[in-house]
């Protein structure tokens, strides 16, 4: 079972690799824009992480322009596995 962190630093990763940059550098301001992925490389890294973690990502919500930011984008995914799972996350209140 991989654990909150791991699942996070995956996800991430997959992010990083699309965007050809070193994970390190993203922080909490960082948006996905600023990574250098356009609307179209939005498109096909959503396909990947839904690909990759067996989910299915809305078409609405955060995901739909460049100005999300990768920890909110992080979030986002996190909570449709976690919902897809059936698992819950403690850390985090519910919305």
């Amino acid at each position: 079972m991989v654990d909150e962190a791991g699942r996070r630093n995956e996800i991430l990763a997959v992010i990083a690799e699309e965007a050809a940059v070193d994970p390190a550098i993203v922080d909490r301001e960082t948006s996905v824009a600023d990574l250098g992925i356009g609307s179209l490389d939005l498109v096909e890294l959503i396909f990947k992480i839904e690909e990759r973690f067996g989910i299915e990502v809305p078409s609405s919500g955060p995901l739909e322009n460049t100005d999300v930011k990768v920890f909110e984008l992080l979030d986002f995914v996190e909570k449709l596995i976690t919902t897809k799972k059936g698992t819950s996350i403690p850390s985090q209140m519910p919305s």
